[in-house]
């Protein structure tokens, strides 16, 4: 075990003991459980009922509980209350509440050790990532890994409904997933089983929870797919035909949106993307400019990245997203590209590329994109103004597509009612 590690282990070591003697308590008097689907009037506390341990599920108990004698995290620390993860307003709650709270420990802390000012003010936590062949950074060349700031993934409609996890989408599936936060997060001690991961898995795919509604819930059981809400009133009826599906046809903006968020869950390219962006129907990551514009000031990394011709390429950015993760790594994008070996993409071509996410229940999960720079949807909308006016060279970022305050109120009116 690396001190680093060791050294958090200890100084955690009495908490975890606490942590796990009151959730054993917990689970054998009563559990505090979210039920239900999300309401529009979110809370910062974790909504609970309580229940008796009968009606815990094995995996339930595994997520809301469960602490792999690590530092005391369980799944349920970050991945809390009705919207599937954490909001500075949460975390500024907790925090008065509760110092020791184990979402205040090592990834959630400034610097691993001490300092709550960054989990406070934008709800992210650090990661470490390890660089894939071919990536060197320069900050320091010797180094296997750089660390990054990051929002906490929401797990509404996720589980059952999203194929593409984390993201950078690093990981495979559920049970991966689950397992590298039980062991980077959480520090466990003692590792997971497969059985465990797996009801961990199952429990996200089933319970009311994970789910934004009854309609998604019954497609993740083979129902039919979400429409498009009609809308009701004018603007939500014109913020819809934002995400129609229509021909790239500028400075038209009917269905500038769908180019991205097609699909039943509104998550991939679709038909008409290729025209405006080159990339093909069912493409599930996009840079939007989040890492380039950097509104929140995080450290800036420069990558030597050289791909299989020994080619190589500078990358300046504070996130580089699934260029990190090695975009053949991920079989769903691979997929629609060339042989690696054949050079005709380079790696750094993926710098600043992000998982497309679904919108159903958009509402409910802010803050948004990866490092949490957009505190509400009238945010990300300000990131898309951005995106349609930078004029970078790209067909989408010089189309002439200028998004009005009638169009911004339109959009998010739409949004709302996903």
């Amino acid at each position: 075990m690396d001190p680093i590690r060791q050294s958090l282990l200890l100084i955690t070591r009495a908490r975890r003991h606490v942590a796990v003697i009151s959730g054993a308590v917990a689970v054998t008097l009563s559990a505090c459980v979210t039920i239900g689907y999300p309401t529009v009037n979110r809370s910062p506390q974790l909504s609970i009922v309580t229940v008796s341990a009968a009606a815990i599920s094995e995996g339930q108990r595994l997520f809301d509980h469960e602490t792999f004698g690590g530092n005391g995290r369980t799944c349920r620390t970050c991945h809390s209350g009705d919207n599937g993860t954490i909001n500075p307003e949460e975390v500024a709650t907790r925090l008065a509440a509760d110092p020791s709270d184990p979402l205040f420990l090592h990834d959630g802390l400034d610097n691993f050790f001490n300092g709550t000012t960054r989990i406070s003010e934008h709800a992210t936590i650090l990661i470490e990532r390890p660089l894939p062949q071919g990536v060197v950074l320069l900050d320091d060349p010797s180094a296997a890994s750089v660390v990054l700031a990051r929002g906490v993934p929401s797990t509404v409609n996720t589980p059952a409904l999203d194929p593409a996890l984390m993201y950078d989408m690093r990981n495979a599936d559920l049970q991966d997933q689950a397992s590298g936060a039980i062991e980077r997060h959480a520090l466990a001690t003692v590792p997971p089983t497969t059985g465990q991961l797996d009801a961990i898995a199952e429990f996200q795919r089933t319970d009311n929870r994970f789910f934004s509604s009854k309609a998604l819930k019954s497609f993740a059981r083979g129902g039919p797919p979400p429409s498009l809400p009609q809308g009701h009133t004018a603007s939500e009826k014109r913020g819809r035909e934002f995400f129609v599906g229509a021909p790239w046809n500028p400075p038209s903006k009917k269905g500038v949106c769908a180019l991205c968020h097609g699909g039943p869950m509104l998550n991939t390219a679709n038909e008409f993307t290729t025209d405006a962006t080159g990339a093909p129907p069912g493409w599930r990551a996009f840079d939007i400019l989040v890492s380039s514009r950097n509104l929140l000031n995080n450290p800036v990394h420069t990558f030597a990245v050289t791909d299989r011709c020994n080619n190589t390429l500078a990358v300046t950015s504070p996130d580089p997203g699934i260029m990190i993760t090695g975009v053949y790594n991920i079989p769903m994008l691979a997929q629609f590209l060339p042989p690696e070996e054949s050079c005709i993409l380079h790696p750094a071509f993926f710098a600043n590329m992000f998982k497309t996410p679904q919108l159903f229940g958009v509402r409910h999960t802010a803050p948004y994109f990866h490092d949490n720079s957009a505190k509400t949807l009238e945010d990300v909308l300000q990131q898309y103004v951005f995106f349609f006016t930078s004029n970078l060279g790209f067909p989408i970022t010089d189309s002439n597509i200028i998004l009005t305050q009638q169009d911004i109120e339109d959009i998010i009116a739409f949004l709302k009612i996903l």
